[in-house]
Order: C-alpha cells, then structure tokens, then sequence
C-alpha cells in the first residue's frame, strides 16, 4: 500500500479521504478514527488501519496498512424473522476472520468472535490521529519482534521490526534536537528497533544491511553512547572482510553523526559503503580527542577525608583551627608547601579570620605513619574546576582578611538587572538617523583640563550636539583649554557639534538675573523666592539652578530638543547594544514622552588620586532601582515628600529586598570596627540601615556607618524641549517642572536592563574630596543627604580629622575595598565594569580617517525620515 500523509482529522488531511467523503465531510458526519488490531490469532489481521478511499453500508472501510485486511460494516438478513442484522467484520480476501454484532456506527473494543481465524481474537483500540495510532503500533511490534527473536524467529523479527520502523517514523519524525515532549524518548526507541532489524538481518545474512541499520540507528543517540546497535555494527563488519580495530573505527565515525545529519536509510547506504571501503584498506585512523582545557594556573582540590580536613593557621597539626571542609567540597588553593604534603589556602577561601590570622592551610594526608597516611584531599581535573569568579573576571582585588566572595552555588541569580554585553555579530544597523538637538550644560570649578576635556569629547561623539560650560571662578586656570575646545570647534566647522564657555563673574550674574525665571518670578512664589535668596549667598545648589534655567532657555532659543544638565564629574551613557548612542537613545522615544529619568551608576575609585575619572575609574556599583524587587518611585510621590518635608526618609518596601539588607547588612556590621576607631559625630538622627536581623553582630552598640552609594541615587531628569511652549524649569537637583509649575505628565523611568544610565563619578580621588568638602563656609547640600548621611561625615573629617583619619575614612568609605566588599558585591552582580567611555576616548584621540566607500555599500539618507536607504544592512 502506499504511504499515508498527515492525519485526515484536519483541514490540512488525507486528499483520499476528502475525495470519498467530499470536501465538507466534517459538517456531516463524526471525525474519522484510526485503530490498532493486535494480539489476533491470526497474524495477517494485526496491524494500524485507517479510513480507505471507499465507504459501505454509510460507513468507512477501514484499511490495514500491513496487508490486505479491511474492517467494514456488514448486514445479516434472518431467514426466519427478515430483520437485518449489522455488525463489524475483520476480513480478507472475503474471509471473514473475526467479527462482532453492533448496530452502532463506532467499533467496539469486546464482543469479538472468531470466524474463519485463529483465538484469541484480537484487542481493538482506537485512536482519534493517525500518529497516535501508529506510535502505538511501534511499540507493539517492536515487542513482539524482541519476543520473536528470544525464540530466534529472525524471519519473523524482520517482519516486525519493519512493520515497527514503518510505524515509528510515521508517529513523529523528529529527533533529539527536537524540544517538545518526547523527542529523546523517540529517538532511543528508533534506535532499539534499528538495532533489533541489524540483529534479524545478522542472523540472517544479510551483513550489508545489518550495518546500515547500525549505522543508521547511532545517529539517534548521543556521541560514544552505548547501545545494541554498535555491536551489531561491528559484528557485521567483521563478517564483511573487515578487522575488529576498523570495525570499531567505522562505528565511532558514524557515532559523532547527529539526527540532523540523517539522509535516511537508502540514502544513508553509499556513505556506509565509503567508509566500508576505506576500512577494508586499513585506512581509518583513531581521532586523538585532546582536552581542551588549559590550566589556567589555579589549583582545586577535592575533599574525600572531612574528618581530617581542617584548616590550621600553619603548616602543622599543631596550629590553630580556623575552620574545616565537609566531603565533596572544593578548596582553592594558593600553592602547595612542605614538600607538597600541606595546602596554603587562596585568599578568596572563607576561615575565620577574627583572631586576625590572614592565612590558612589543609593537610593532603591524614596525620599517620607515611606507609598508612590516606588522602584527605584529591587533585580536581582542570575540565572540572568551577568557574572563574565574578571578581577574577572584573579583575577587582580582594585581601586576606575581609568578607569572602561567595562561590557558584551560593549565589544563584544576580540581583542586578542593568547590562552592557557586546553586541552581537550580526547585529543590523539601525535603519535611522535622527535630526534632533541634543544639548547638556555643566557648572564647574578647580576640575582638571583632562577632566573637561574628556566631559566635552565624549559628550560630542556620543550626540551631543550642543555643551555650555559655565564656570564658577572667572579667574579658574582650566578655562584655558575649554576656550581651546571652543575655538576648536569653531575653526574646524565640526557639523552639529559646538561648545560655548561662560565666565560667571559679576557681569554675567547681572544678565543671568534679567533673564532668569527665578528673579523674574521670585515675588510669586517662595520656591522661586527661596532660589534667589540662597543664590545670592553664595549656594551652590541654588546657584546650579540658575545656571541650569539659563542653559535650557539658550538651548530652547536655538531649537534643541532634548536638554540635561549634569555635574562635570558625570556622564551620560548608553549600552552598546545601542551603539552607544544619545542621539538614538533620547529621540527614539514616543513623542508624548515629556521626559526621561536616567538611573545613575556610582564609580569606586581603585586608585588614591585620580585626574581624570572618565578614563582612569571603570569599576561601577549598580544602582537599587536597577535592582531586583525595587521599582523606580513615581515622580508626583517625590515631590510630595519634598514640599512636606519627608525628602531624607528612607523609601517603603515595594517588592521583596530582603536580600539587598542580608548583604548590605554583612558590609555594615563589617565596618563597624573603622567607623569606632575615626569616632565620627554627627548630628542628627542616624541614617538609613539596612536590617541587621539574623546575622551575627559584634559585641558592644552598633554605630552608625555607611554602606551602598556614596551620594544620591535618585537619577537626573532629561527633558525634551518643544519650540512651541516655554522650557521646563528644573527646581532640584533631579527635578523638572513644566514652566507653568505642573507636573510633567509623561516620564519614561529607564530602568531597563538596555536603557541608558548616569555614569557618576565622585569623590575620585582623595585630594579631589579634600578639596569638595574643605571650603571655607560651604555646607553639605541637601540633595547629598538623600538615603545616605557620608557627605556629612566626609565633611566632618575633612576638617577636623588628621591625615591618617582621613585616608582610614577615604579607603573604608569612597574606596570601599577594605573588607573585601567589591569582590562580595560583585558576585552577586551589584558591581560591574563599564569601561567603553575611556575606550571611545582612546579611540579618537587620534583622528579617525573616514572609512572607504565600497561598491554596493552606498547610502542615501532621506533629508525628511532620516530611514537610511542603500548599503548593506538594508
């Protein structure tokens, strides 16, 4: 018979069906059903039967797909009464062999009799798919073919595994790349019945076609994997002419082929046959599988002995213990001693450290006779050495004595959620470029010249179209060399990217009052009358301000669209991901989006000075809303906490953080020991804290330290700029308003894994926070204090604590490396490197030569979309 095609339950079925049942079958009538005949005493009626191409007595005639058996509806007239009788007849030839008495339209599973074939009568299940059907049909007769061949029936074991293969691949031709339910169970079973054919056909000669089974039946199973089938294939290569070594050779060829490579069995014969040949000539040589993994010089030891397996603070059994490992835990180690008998722990390992020991070490071998001693420790293989930690891979360093970084199995998820991974290789250009203005203004003073120009550079190559830079001190050195940038910007005729630099001496104070909203408004509201009167003292916060409403006027005056006012020790930055673009970034948003709050990212200094950051610092703390189980706060509930005076209290728990107080809580209780030793006084309530429940604290009172961000981690505002309506007015440090005074209606909150971030910088490098926190009558600005009361101490020891305070502070507080603490965070991803805005800066400090145009690569950019047309990624 020929071959079945899909189910004809569907309206993609069997065009046999359709043609004898019509096309609107399913409107008259129950959907077809398929059946399984097995177990009948007469073998020519087991088998799967399906709805023929013809119907009798108003219902299907049911096909065997093994022979020429049928099942169809008969009648039976009484000779007595003339009542007609109906039924269902299991027949052949017009034999009929089994039948049963119904006179429903559906064929019953028992009531079966015997006719003209042999008991027992057969088993009937129905099936409502085909697949269905014929999956079971497989694992029948691949059973009665294992039972056939236990008598060594191999004639009718061929017979079986055949009528099994037909079934099996007609179930569900898939393999185990294949990821729904039952896929690898399928191809195991294809491979048994293969092997259970091989076999048949060994004991019946045929070599030739035992081996291509074989072979056909390893390509269902893992590489190297053990199954009936090799040997069958090795067997039948023997009895070919071929040698034991050749044998096993050609099998393992044909073991590193997958289901995917399957052509088929037929198909699958000239291969076999070509490998057949090249055995015979003696040449398949042995494939050397090299490990590939080299040692990356770090050592691992395995115990197998945890009753001798303690640590000891020397290389004897007379030191101190510090610790101990339970069996099957893995130790790194640093390096071997005393003849290779005793192992001095790596420094990453955990022991206790409280009695201020900074080493420990682990005996190989237990304490005995050197003929009895047995291993407490075994080497690991290097393919079995755990990964590299998160700390190792960020190249953070870490201190014998501190908080340990945690291993694999400890942390199990990180909680950071922002990423910058590399893009992918076949990533397409984004098919835009986009004619918005982009502009960011920065008030500044006693900062180094590399310091601003890398702020300017990396602002222009990034989309900045436009930068203001207002200094605070007229007389301050670095102006110099912005005036530099400025004419060079100029002279050069650079398209779209400009920079103006303003003196903030007496006379520009003069006109920045004519034209701010906040003098011109300060009789209207107290929030506009407070800004003046602080201004005009001298605040810096206030005075930022003003500075901020002049930039993002002048930036509305010449048309720009989005506008941010950063510090010089800031920096706007996009993952790659999105090319590191602002451009693409900020003016792919919808058009109702009013603005855009970026999270900022804290650097960690590595280094005790620093001169300029944006190159020298790549170590980055993630920000809390960045964080799993934080959500970014609304804007509207801000503002109401800072116009009732509840700005500075800690934010209500609004998802599960539990774990940001376990590690956090760890880093507090782990400087309690400086923060007793500088004896801070500050004033005030203490600050926020993480809770400090269920781990184990030191004796004596808890005093107030400081953990996490060392400034604000509220992010900053841009906005977007409509040349239809007056600028926002930015009334904080991180806060817009419409020019009107209401709330911005529509802000995007980017704490997308890809959305842009703040990188922010400060207090990099000691001198530089000497220098913040040392100005005669300056204070610590409000905006400082949010979630975090170290600008107040940084204050306090600047001025009143010694040198060496200072640095105890500087390396515990703002480096924050002391106990280990990077190494910790990081690996539970809290801690990354972002080192693409020193690459980008390295990168153009050398003029860039424009790239060739090649032929086909042309583009064309449409003056009013901006869609790129042409080239090779449209």
């Amino acid at each position: 018979m020929s071959g079945y095609g899909p189910d004809v339950g569907g309206p993609t079925g069997s065009l046999d069906y359709r043609v004898a049942h019509g096309s609107n079958w399913a409107q008259k009538r129950n959907p077809p059903a398929f059946y399984l005949v097995k177990d009948s005493g007469s073998g020519e009626a087991d088998g799967v039967y399906k709805p023929g191409s013809r119907r009798w007595l108003d219902h299907d005639v049911y096909e065997n797909r093994f022979g020429d058996c049928i099942i169809s509806r008969e009648a039976n007239t009484s000779a007595k009464t003339g009542a007609v009788k109906h039924g269902f007849v299991i027949g052949k030839d017009g034999r009929p062999l089994y039948g049963v008495k119904t006179e429903k339209h559906e064929l019953p599973a028992s009531g079966w009799k015997a006719f003209q074939g042999a008991e027992p009568v057969p088993d009937i299940l129905r099936f409502t798919t085909w697949s269905d059907c014929c999956q079971h049909g497989a694992w029948y007769f691949l059973q009665e073919a294992e039972n056939a061949a236990q008598g060594a029936h191999w004639k009718v074991v061929l017979m079986m595994a055949d009528r099994a293969f037909d079934c099996h691949t007609n179930a569900r031709p898939k393999g185990r790349g294949d990821m729904r339910n039952g896929g690898s169970e399928w191809s195991q079973q294809l491979c048994d019945l293969l092997g259970t054919r091989a076999e048949a056909l060994l004991h019946l000669g045929q070599y030739k076609r035992a081996l291509v089974d074989a072979c056909a039946a390893v390509h269902f199973v893992p590489a190297f994997d053990f199954s009936k089938a090799k040997t069958r294939g090795i067997t039948a290569c023997l009895n070919l002419g071929v040698s034991e070594a050749q044998a096993k050779l050609l099998m393992d060829e044909m073991c590193k082929r997958s289901d995917r490579e399957f052509p088929g069995v037929q198909a699958l014969e000239p291969l076999v046959n070509t490998f057949l040949e090249r055995a015979k000539e003696l040449k398949l040589k042995p494939v050397k599988l090299e490990d590939d993994e080299d040692d990356d010089g770090r050592i691992y030891y395995k115990v197998v002995d945890p009753d001798d397996c303690q640590l000891y603070s020397t290389s004897s059994y007379n030191g101190r213990v510090l610790g101990k490992r339970e069996y099957g835990d893995v130790v790194r180690g640093e390096t071997l001693v005393k003849h290779g008998t005793w192992l001095e722990l790596h420094i990453c390992e955990e022991f206790d450290d409280s009695t201020g020991h900074r080493r420990a070490y682990v005996p190989l071998f237990t304490n005995d006779p050197e003929d009895e001693r047995e291993e407490v420790l075994e080497k690991l293989p290097v393919k079995e050495y755990p990964r590299p930690g998160r700390w190792e891979e960020l190249d953070i360093k870490i201190k014998a004595v501190g908080l340990k970084p945690p291993g694999e199995a400890e942390v199990p998820l990180d909680y950071g959620r922002w990423a910058d991974p590399d893009p992918p290789a076949n990533l397409k250009p984004w098919p835009y470029i986009y004619k918005h203005g982009l502009a960011v203004s920065c008030m500044l003073r006693g900062v180094s010249e590399e310091a601003i120009d890398s702020f300017v550079r990396f602002h222009w190559v990034t989309g900045f179209n436009q930068v203001f830079l207002y200094f605070e001190d007229p007389d301050d050195p670095s102006i110099r060399h912005a005036l530099s940038l400025e004419d060079y910007s100029r002279s050069k005729g650079m398209a779209g990217a400009s920079l103006k630099v303003y003196r903030m001496d007496s006379e520009w104070w003069e006109q920045a009052k004519l034209r701010s909203r906040f003098y011109l408004r300060r009789e209207k509201n107290d929030l506009y009358e407070g800004v003046c009167k602080k201004s005009d003292t001298g605040d810096r916060s206030a005075r930022k301000l003003v500075v901020a409403d002049q930039a993002v006027l002048e930036a509305h005056e010449m048309g720009i669209d989005w506008f941010v006012h950063l510090d010089i020790d800031e920096c706007i930055y996009v993952p790659r991901m999105q090319e590191c673009s602002s451009r693409r970034f900020f003016c792919s948003k919808e058009r109702s989006v009013e603005a855009v709050r970026l999270w900022n990212l804290e650097a960690v200094p590595e280094e005790i000075e620093c001169n300029d950051w944006f190159r020298q610092c790549t170590l980055f703390q993630v920000n809390r809303y960045h964080c799993r189980g934080f959500k970014a706060p609304r804007e509207y509930d801000q503002l109401l906490r800072q116009r009732e005076g509840r700005e500075f209290e800690p934010d209500k728990p609004t998802g599960d953080i539990g774990w940001w107080d376990k590690i956090f809580g760890r880093l507090y209780l782990r400087r309690q020991a400086a923060t007793q030793k500088l004896k801070l006084k500050l004033p005030g309530p203490q600050g926020e804290r993480p809770c400090l429940d269920g781990l184990t604290k030191p004796s004596g009172d808890i005093v107030e330290t400081f953990v996490s961000f060392a400034s604000y981690q509220s992010g900053k505002m841009v906005v977007r700029l409509d040349r239809h309506l007056r600028p926002p007015i930015m009334v904080s440090r991180h806060y817009y308003l419409a020019d009107n005074g209401d709330l911005l209606k529509d802000i995007y909150q980017a704490n997308k894994a890809d959305d842009a971030v703040i990188l922010h910088y400060p207090n990099v490098g000691m001198t530089s926070w000497q220098n913040r926190y040392n100005i005669p009558g300056e204070g610590v600005a409000l905006e400082e204090l949010r979630g975090s009361r170290l600008p107040i101490a940084s204050s306090f020891i600047v001025r009143h604590g010694s040198r060496r305070d200072q640095e105890i502070f500087y390396r515990t507080f703002i480096m924050q490396n002391e106990h280990n603490e990077m190494a910790y965070l990081a690996e539970h991803g809290l801690v990354m490197r972002v080192e693409f805005v020193r690459n980008i800066l390295y990168h153009y400090d050398n003029p860039q030569s424009a790239p060739e145009q090649l032929p086909g690569q042309m583009q064309w950019v449409d003056p009013k979309t901006g869609m790129k047309l042409g080239g090779s990624g449209s």
